[in-house]
């Protein structure tokens, strides 16, 4: 008899521990609510109303991963009395299907994130001497070229995102300005059309994927300023389907070029709770953010429509309590038409700093040739007028953002050939002429991504990843490297993170500018260039320090004497010359 393999026992999985779990909505003068979830197959679980408005519910549950919504009876004009199903508004990671929220249990604690920061002691640049790179994670990455494939990949996440920090970086950027990255309806959008404010776009990856993004970032000394949209929300948002006019406008009041979607009422008071709802939500979802996501400044969008000063004053002083001393932090406004007085925080405006839009169109007209946005080509009094924050309302360079391009405007690579009909060579040469005036005058320099290597897409709203093919062209790679080279003197030569900016020399028939940026130990820069697409020849510079002054660019000296300072200029060209104290 041939002996049988003894039978194994079946193991008995010992029940794991279960904790109660609150779940919670605030929805304060609603009649109903009820609790859907994933542990129970979304069987509907009634929820009891708080004398504070909150619902709440307290489910056994292990650790673990689910997923929940709520079943609101609204109370919204459009759907009064029906039932409506919400992702918690307060939820940080929204389902590929935009329905639910997911949210992570440890030993009966909700965990938002579970990244383990590694960088938070490396030291960050302050205000005045940022030099931002504004990107949007969609685009950034996943282009032809990217990675070496000639085709179109998918990509656009945080951690594709990482791969290329060291290329921003090499940049002399210090701050990385992210278009908005909270959660929006779809898999591609600018994300001004926001569902959440505290969510993260899922499309883009976890919560613990935006950690791991700001921590390598704060790893090689750059800011992460995030893009906040407060004015508005998307049309489906969460509270919209809650208690519309609790939370918006009803009507909207703005004219029809700022109906962006339902807009904050940031003035609707309830008097029984003794709050600002809208703000309250706001400011919660700042501090969660600069709490959880370690942001180091926003860029609060569409100010102008917002209006309030007092509600931007309200906001950036609860965010400047929050950080005390612990790190710089920056408000930026996003106001236009440009109205200085918003900036200048605390002192002055609820701002620290605007995007000094006007100046963004005066490089347009001049570098294109023709007239942009009502700005006239060759207007030297424009130019010397908006580069000089003494004179152009600002009164600090560090409350000026400046740029040639922004995804709000069209490149200027394209405006070069679509309007100025410049191509090749010349239009890259203009590209220069103007980066350079950008990081060498008073104020925070902006650059758009893709602009560094000539990218020359045309403006839309559509999917268009960054062609990184370009950069293996000679022109966008000298273009690369002469951006590169830029933000090596703007990070080097402190002065110019200062005010002093003074008109030296104008030649209003060949259309020449020169100005002077220095320090008070007799450190010099001087910046002369032609703004006209003809050769200007000798150009004569008088009342210039004595000695030896380096020319930046073209690399080779030359000696002042007698105050005056001989040299020629192309067309299109620019020169920077300085001289050490």
């Amino acid at each position: 008899m041939v002996a049988q393999p003894a039978q194994k026992q079946k193991q008995r999985k010992s029940p794991s521990k279960k904790y109660d779990v609150t779940f919670s909505l605030f929805a304060p003068y609603n009649e109903e609510v009820r609790l859907l979830g994933d542990w129970n197959d979304w069987q509907e679980t009634p929820m009891e109303k708080g004398d504070d408005g909150w619902w709440t519910a307290v489910i056994p549950l292990e650790d673990g991963e689910y997923q929940y919504k709520f079943a609101v009876k609204s109370l919204s004009y459009f759907m009064p009395g029906e039932w409506g199903y919400v992702f918690d508004p307060y939820g940080t990671f929204i389902s590929q299907d935009r329905e639910n929220t997911i949210i992570r249990i440890e030993k009966g604690q909700r965990i938002f994130t579970t990244y383990e920061w590694k960088h938070d002691d490396k030291p960050l640049p302050p205000n005045h001497e940022l030099i931002i790179y504004e990107m949007h994670i969609g685009d950034f990455t996943g282009g032809r070229g990217d990675g070496g494939s000639e085709q179109r990949m998918v990509k656009g996440t945080f951690n594709d995102a990482l791969s290329k920090l060291d290329h921003v970086a090499s940049l002399g950027v210090n701050a990385i300005e992210l278009m908005p990255v909270k959660e929006f309806p779809g898999t591609y959008s600018w994300g001004y059309n926001i569902r959440s404010l505290f969510a993260v776009e899922n499309s883009y990856g976890t919560p613990d994927d935006l950690c791991r993004f700001v921590d390598e970032c704060h790893a090689r000394g750059i800011r992460v300023i995030i893009d906040g949209v407060y004015n508005h929300m998307e049309a489906e948002a969460p509270f919209t389907k809650i208690d519309y006019d609790y939370w918006f406008y009803n009507p909207n009041p703005d004219p029809d070029f700022l109906q962006w979607g339902p807009k904050y009422n940031y003035h609707k008071f309830d008097e029984h709770l003794n709050i600002f709802p809208a703000r309250k939500y706001v400011i919660e979802s700042i501090l969660f953010w600069i709490d959880h996501f370690h942001i180091d400044g926003i860029r609060f969008d569409g100010t102008y429509a917002l209006k309030h000063f007092d509600v931007l004053r309200e906001f950036a002083d609860r965010i400047m309590e929050k950080i005390g001393n612990l790190k710089p932090f920056i408000c930026i406004a996003e106001h236009v038409p440009e109205d200085p007085a918003i900036t200048g925080y605390p002192e002055h405006g609820p701002m620290h700093a605007a995007w000094h839009d006007t100046l963004g169109k005066v490089f347009h007209a001049n570098l294109t040739g023709v007239e942009r946005d009502g700005q006239q080509p060759y207007n030297l009094d424009a130019f010397a007028h908006h580069l000089d924050p003494k004179k152009n309302g600002y009164g600090t360079g560090s409350r000026m953002i400046n740029y040639l391009d922004s995804h709000d405007q069209i490149r200027l690579l394209w405006q070069l050939g679509e309007f100025g009909r410049v191509f090749d060579q010349a239009a890259f040469k203009r590209v220069k002429l103007g980066h350079a005036i950008l990081m060498t005058a008073p104020g925070l320099p902006m650059i758009f991504m893709g602009t560094e290597f000539g990218e020359v897409s045309k403006k839309t709203t559509d999917y268009q990843p960054l062609d990184w093919v370009l950069t293996r062209h000679e022109n966008n790679a000298d273009l690369l490297r002469f951006y590169q080279g830029m933000g090596h003197l703007r990070r080097n030569c402190l002065y110019l993170f200062n005010d002093h900016f003074e008109v030296i020399f104008r030649d209003d028939s060949r259309k020449i500018l020169a100005y002077k940026r220095w320090d008070e130990v007799g450190n010099e820069l001087i910046v002369v260039f032609n703004l006209k697409f003809d050769y200007a020849g000798e150009v004569v510079i008088s009342g210039v320090t004595d000695g030896q002054w380096h020319e930046y660019i073209y690399d080779y000296d030359l000696t002042v004497e007698g105050g005056i300072l001989r040299d020629t200029l192309a067309e299109s060209e620019i020169k920077i010359y300085l001289k050490q104290a």
